[in-house]
Order: C-alpha cells, then sequence, then structure tokens
C-alpha cells in the first residue's frame, strides 16, 4: 500500500488551523511533516495530521503550552519501535526519489559523453533527440557575430554645448503678423 502525502494547505483544512499555527508547531514539534529536498514544499502523511490533531487538542482544548503538550506527548507516546517504522517508510520514500532523480543524471551524462566521445561532423540520435554538428556557413556567422560583441564600444567625439541643445522655434513677433 503506497503512502498518502498532503501538502500544508491539506493540513490546515482538515485540523482547522491557520498555516502560521502549523508552521510555528513544525518548529516546536520537529517529527511532523517530510522535506523531500530544499525546493520542494513540506509533505505529511497521516500519521503527522493525527499528531497535529492531538497537539490542537492538547493546547486549545486542555490549555496547555507548547513544551506541556511537548511533555504530554512523549509521557503517553507508544514505545519506539512504532516512531523507527515511521522513519523507515521516510527514509525509503527520500532514497526512491533520489534513485530516480540519480538515474536522471546518470543518463545525461551518458549521452553527453556519447556525444562527445563520436568523431566530428557525425550525426547522434540521443533518446530521441538529433544531435548534428552546424555547417560551417553557421559556425563563420557565429564566429563573426561572437567578435562582433566581443569589441569594446567606440568612445563617441566631443560634442559642443551648441550642437547637444535642441534647437528652439524661431520667435514670432505679434506686431508683423497683426
Amino acid at each position: 500500500m503506497t503512502q498518502k502525502w498532503f501538502k500544508a494547505a491539506d493540513v490546515c483544512e482538515m485540523a482547522e488551523l491557520q498555516p502560521y499555527v502549523l508552521r510555528s508547531w513544525e518548529k516546536e514539534f520537529p517529527g511532523i511533516g517530510v522535506q523531500k529536498s530544499a525546493d520542494s514544499p513540506r509533505l505529511y502523511r497521516q500519521s503527522d495530521i493525527e499528531h497535529v490533531k492531538k497537539i490542537k487538542q492538547l493546547v486549545f482544548g486542555e490549555g496547555l503550552t507548547l513544551s506541556g503538550a511537548r511533555r504530554r506527548i512523549e509521557e503517553s507516546a507508544p514505545h519506539v519501535g512504532a516512531a523507527d517504522k515511521d522513519v523507515e517508510e521516510v527514509l525509503e520514500a527520500l532514497a526512491s526519489d533520489a534513485r530516480t532523480r540519480i538515474a536522471s543524471v546518470r543518463d545525461g551524462l551518458r549521452s553527453i559523453l556519447k556525444l562527445l566521445s563520436n568523431a566530428p561532423g557525425t550525426v547522434v540520435v540521443v533518446d530521441d533527440y538529433r544531435l548534428e554538428p552546424l555547417s560551417p556557413s553557421l559556425v563563420k556567422g557565429a564566429r563573426r557575430s561572437m567578435a562582433a560583441r566581443s569589441k569594446p564600444a567606440v568612445a563617441s567625439k566631443r560634442v559642443s554645448a551648441a550642437a547637444r541643445k535642441p534647437a528652439r522655434p524661431a520667435k514670432r513677433n505679434k506686431r508683423a503678423s497683426a
């Protein structure tokens, strides 16, 4: 049976909590939620949701502080074997994700190695992609554009003050037009 994962918004909705409360409880109770990587959002198991509901009952229902709730949970915690099982499940989920990422990177590196190891001018097909060398005319054009970009800008000539000012329209003489 696969583990169902929940997002923080789902947990907040199920436990009827504000997101800032859940985030503060994550700091006080580090066992809540799993972050698979630094870039991914925190995910929660069903056991985490039950844990959050228990904390809510202790804090809001019985009026305990967070440290009091932590002590009460530690006292009533079942034997350590259940926690070890949860840790194993999380590590297994993380390991399978890491394995797929490593396999993807390995395949990419192999395709790059295959491309680089072929003789110049050969066509290489890697994973449904056709990699061809550039034609000599395109290479020359690319070199010219690269050379043009790398040249420093030419310093402009000094312009006199009269040339920098915009020309003023000639004033009309009101008497002459009347």
